[in-house]
């Protein structure tokens, strides 16, 4: 494996890790959405008055899961866009203009000062 390809596992890492975290966070969301039913059918849960425990019920167990998901696929972004702009060549200067004879490096020199 060359050095160039190194650069982009992390990123790849983190990609990954974001979608099993995506897929763990939906089976979560639905697990917890299927209880909240139940407990409705059943009568042991009232959605009145009730609506903070339920979305509290909810983040604390797939909506974190999301958010943390967001981030790992920020950070795998990041890390592929730093790796991408270090493989590309930076030109510094302009390097169409050259000056050969000493008349024009000095008028280039006394450009540059003013």
């Amino acid at each position: 494996m060359s050095k160039k390809n190194v650069g982009f596992i992390p990123s790849i890492i983190f990609y990954f890790l974001a979608v099993l975290l995506v897929i763990y966070a939906i089976w979560a969301y639905t697990y917890c959405a299927n209880i909240i039913s139940n407990a409705v059918e059943s009568g042991q849960l009232t959605t009145t008055g009730n609506e903070f425990d339920i979305a509290s019920f909810y983040m604390s167990n797939s909506g974190q899961y999301f958010i943390l998901a967001f981030l790992l696929a920020a950070a795998g972004l990041i890390l592929h866009r730093k790796q991408s702009s270090l493989n590309e060549p930076t030109v510094v200067g302009n390097a169409n203009e050259k000056k050969t004879n000493d008349e024009e490096l000095d008028e280039w020199f006394n450009e540059e000062r003013s």
